[in-house]
């Protein structure tokens, strides 16, 4: 049963029937002397008839010492007399520390405590603390506390040293006669202790009982010689087990051991004093440089929670619960645990203020703490069972259902889909509950306001079950925050290395090679609205609903979201590669291409990589934007052509990243020609992390002009492994790209390579031994002209809010009459980003025609 911290008066007051004599050191004050360091209490088991059994440790004397150091009582800490506060102070604790098992104090005494002292026999300190005092201020807990002390004749812990007033160095200091045997004590035990240990090593040596204690009644008689001295018999011990070692290994043999022994002495009481005065100094030292390590650590954690701009958003109360993390923070902890400790909290703070944003703007969480019970788990399984029943999934074969990814359901997919459904199942389990309920039931209509959730919850499925890009990302899950980091490790190819690790004595050494590092990601938003059909309203009316209807809803939705979230990966994946290493143009003359009839014109370097904004939910930019782009038409900044027809009238630019071919267009998207003599500038970055490849053949032969496609692949696929480290394991390219390296010679039988071969399908297999799969979703980056190789799981995709749909609202045509239709609203969050060190675990090369590459009249 937990007991209650008490406050203890160390005071005993008279027993009936027993009486007790002190006696105590009769020592005057020295003239003009008013400070000096007495007692106060010490450590030790003792009991009282007020109090029980209680008992004071040396960590409760630290703990009292750092209390008093940080002034955690809010005042000035007095001496009474007879603890009668209202009489008047007998003094000042102005320092407080601990020395062995005591806690000593140095005190400023008055009149009132000098005359009480000399005068009237007041010889010991009676202490009076808190076992885990808590301020009225905050409500917080501070552990032992000490509160006060008061002169006493008679206190509960005897053997205290008597109160000494006087200094005089004319006069030996004196040793309280029980504290001379408290120290003996000690090193007996201390020695026993050795002892023990020296013959548990030895039992380890299997040597002989009687050589065992042979060896150990010569410690003992060597180690008594060296009183309390650690060091020394520390020493000592060290050899005794290294002679037991070297005795066990000439078993059977005549052998002589040498041991040398520390230097002897014998020690007097002021050598004991001084002994222990040290020792205690060294670990009053050490307690205050933990107590200055816990602080710094608490500070770095405080000013980071202070600094973190989500957190001003919370309240007061919000941001001290946050705060009260700190408390968990020890001396022992790193900088980096402690900043990890500190990001933890801030991304909870986010979350809340996000939480409070959405809730604003409309967005409604369940209150309370949302669980799935093994009922309700089992109740949105068997809906699940029997959606996909209706809707033909359960019978669709493997090499159909799961035709984009090679015909059949790929782990990293599946445990993706996992993650998110079970999240999308806590916030809607109470509906996916009752739609169950519903569908066993027979009943006619789910509702005619809201899409139901286990459409939702198929569409979601079904469009990560059929993700290619999954394959090559790391993916996971994440609370939904307005940021979040990251943490990865990469390789520093300038450390520690092949051979830098043989180092000799006097070499300095080389630090190791893998940095562990973090960055923060902000949320992309996917935003679609959809047009559903009333069918949706009639889900379980199983009678006189058309599922095909259904099936063909939930197929369109899957692939729609399916295909956005795939362009994001494999988009990702190209501007990573050609971030790294890109190098910046200023101001390229593109004049004089111009002649009055030429339209389109050539960069000087190609691909260009495309700008990188990253933005914060409310669309403000969180940064600046890199690898800008600047393009001025006579001396007038243009803006790039967006394709919505929504731009004001004026001239745009079209830039094709990949080819670094440009040309200008009006409002409506109709190309200009620019004039002849007419400023025409660009600034742009360009990749140097990429191989341009001439598609024309020239004068070879088509089948031997790809072969040498597969040479420049199997180059970049060294420049990943062979110089940064990294494992090239797959390949990608569009169905266009890849019909056009079939074309390789090598893929014939006679000329076949090991390693580089067609899938049984035709397409495109391995080339070097690297796997290449064919991109399908529209609006990619990479377009027909762009090939990239890599390594699998350098780019972080973590989904922090699954799709969901809003309310159904009646669909309308130009006329404003109903349709009998209605459309939905949904989105999605995810966080998407490839950490700057691991870009250059991608590489690509580029596909363009040496000919048609130049400027020209048409696009």
């Amino acid at each position: 049963m937990a007991r209650h911290a008490r406050h203890i008066l160390l005071e005993q007051h008279p027993e009936t029937g027993t009486i007790r004599f002190l006696t105590g050191l009769n020592v005057q004050l020295a003239e003009g002397r008013t400070r000096t360091t007495v007692t106060v209490t010490r450590a030790g088991e003792f009991s009282d008839p007020r109090y029980g059994q209680f008992s004071i440790t040396r960590e409760m004397l630290l703990s009292m010492v750092e209390n008093f150091n940080k002034r955690v009582y809010g005042q000035d800490i007095f001496i009474d007399v007879a603890h009668r506060p209202e009489n008047g102070a007998a003094g000042k604790i102005v320092a407080l520390s601990v020395e062995g098992n005591r806690l000593r104090a140095e005190v400023e005494w008055t009149p009132y405590g000098i005359e009480a002292i000399r005068e009237k026999g007041y010889s010991y300190l009676s202490a009076e603390y808190h076992e885990n005092w808590r301020d009225n201020e905050q409500g917080l807990q501070h552990g032992p506390v000490l509160l006060g002390a008061a002169l006493t004749v008679r206190p509960v812990i005897k053997r205290l040293d008597p109160v000494r007033l006087s200094e005089d160095p004319d006069h030996p200091t004196l040793i309280h006669p029980e504290l001379i045997k408290t120290l003996s004590e000690e090193i007996r035990m201390t020695l026993a202790e050795l002892i023990q240990k020296l013959k548990a090593k030895l039992a380890e040596y299997k040597l002989a009982e009687a050589v065992t204690e042979q060896l150990a009644k010569a410690f003992e008689t060597a180690a008594k010689t060296l009183g309390s001295d650690e060091a020394a018999l520390n020493q000592l011990l060290t050899q005794f087990e290294d002679a037991g070692k070297r005795l066990s290994e000439v078993v059977g043999q005549n052998a002589t051991v040498k041991i040398d022994f520390p230097e002897l002495k014998t020690l007097s009481a002021d050598d004991i004093n001084r002994m222990l005065d040290e020792r205690d100094r060294k670990r009053a030292d050490d307690a205050r440089k933990l107590a200055e390590k816990r602080d710094q650590n608490r500070k770095i954690f405080v000013d980071m929670l202070d600094a973190a701009d989500g957190l001003k958003k919370l309240s007061d109360a919000q941001r001290k619960k946050l705060g009260e993390a700190a408390e968990l923070i020890t001396a022992d902890m790193t900088e980096d645990q402690v900043r990890k400790l500190a990001e933890h909290q801030i991304a909870i703070g986010n979350d809340i203020a996000v939480a409070a944003q959405l809730a604003e703007r409309g967005f409604s969480r369940p209150g309370g703490q949302v669980h799935i019970s093994i009922d309700e788990s089992n109740s949105i399984k068997a809906l699940q069972e029997t959606i996909d029943k209706r809707l033909g999934l359960a019978d669709l074969p493997e090499h159909r259902r799961f035709a984009n990814t090679g015909g059949q359901l790929q782990g990293v997919n599946k445990a993706l889909a996992e993650k998110v459904l079970a999240e999308y199942d806590r916030e809607h389990a109470a509906q996916l509950h009752r739609e169950h309920k519903l569908l066993a039931g027979g009943d006619g209509i789910v509702s005619d306001v809201a899409v139901p959730s286990v459409f939702e919850r198929t569409v979601i499925r079904e469009a990560l079950y059929n993700l290619v890009g999954l394959q090559f990302v790391d993916a996971g899950t994440v609370q939904f925050a307005s940021s979040i980091v990251i943490p990865y490790s990469y390789r520093d190819t300038t450390a520690a290395g092949i051979g830098s690790t043989r180092k000799y004595e006097g070499q300095a050494i080389a630090r190791a090679g893998v940095k562990q590092v973090s960055e923060t990601a902000y949320p992309i938003p996917q935003k679609l609205a959809f047009e559903v059909s009333d069918e949706l309203r009639y889900l379980t009316a199983g009678s006189i609903y058309n599922w095909d209807a259904v099936a063909e809803n939930q197929r369109n939705a899957s692939r729609v979201i399916g295909e956005d979230l795939e362009r994001l990966i494999f988009n990702e994946v190209l501007h990573a590669a050609d971030e790294y290493g890109a190098v910046a143009v200023v101001n390229e003359d593109l004049e004089p291409q111009a002649d009055g009839t030429k339209k389109v014109f050539i960069l000087a370097h190609f691909p260009v990589v495309r700008p990188r904004a990253v933005y914060d939910l409310q669309g403000n930019p969180v940064g600046s934007t890199v690898n800008p782009i600047t393009v001025s038409y006579n001396s007038v900044a243009l803006s790039e052509y967006d394709g919505t027809g929504t731009q004001g009238a004026g001239t745009y630019y079209v830039l094709d990243y990949n080819l670094g071919e440009i040309y200008l267009v009006n409002q409506a998207g109709a190309i200009q020609t620019p004039a002849d003599a007419t400023a025409y500038t660009i600034s742009y970055s360009y990749a140097t992390n990429v191989y341009a490849f001439d598609t024309d053949d020239g004068t070879d032969a088509t089948d031997a002009h790809w072969d040498k496609f597969l040479y420049r692949y199997g180059l970049r696929k060294s420049v990943i492994e062979d110089q940064r480290y990294h494992m090239a394991n797959f390949g990608l390219m569009s169905g266009t790209a890849m019909t056009q390296v079939e074309q390789a010679k090598q893929f014939g039988a006679n000329s076949k390579r090991p390693g580089t071969d067609l899938m049984s399908d035709g397409n495109l297999g391995r080339v070097k031994d690297v796997p290449n799969f064919k991109t399908s979703a529209p609006g990619l980056w990479m377009g027909d002209q762009r090939v990239i190789v890599g390594e699998r799981g350098q780019t972080r995709l973590r989904m922090a809010k699954p799709w969901t749909m809003g309310e159904l609202e009646n669909q309308k045509d130009s006329n404003g009459r109903f349709t009998g239709k209605k459309e939905a609203y949904g989105d999605q969050f995810i966080f998407l980003l490839t950490p700057t060190q691991l870009k250059r675990a991608y590489t690509s090369i580029v596909l363009y025609s040496a000919t048609a590459r130049v400027a020209r009249a048409a696009p």
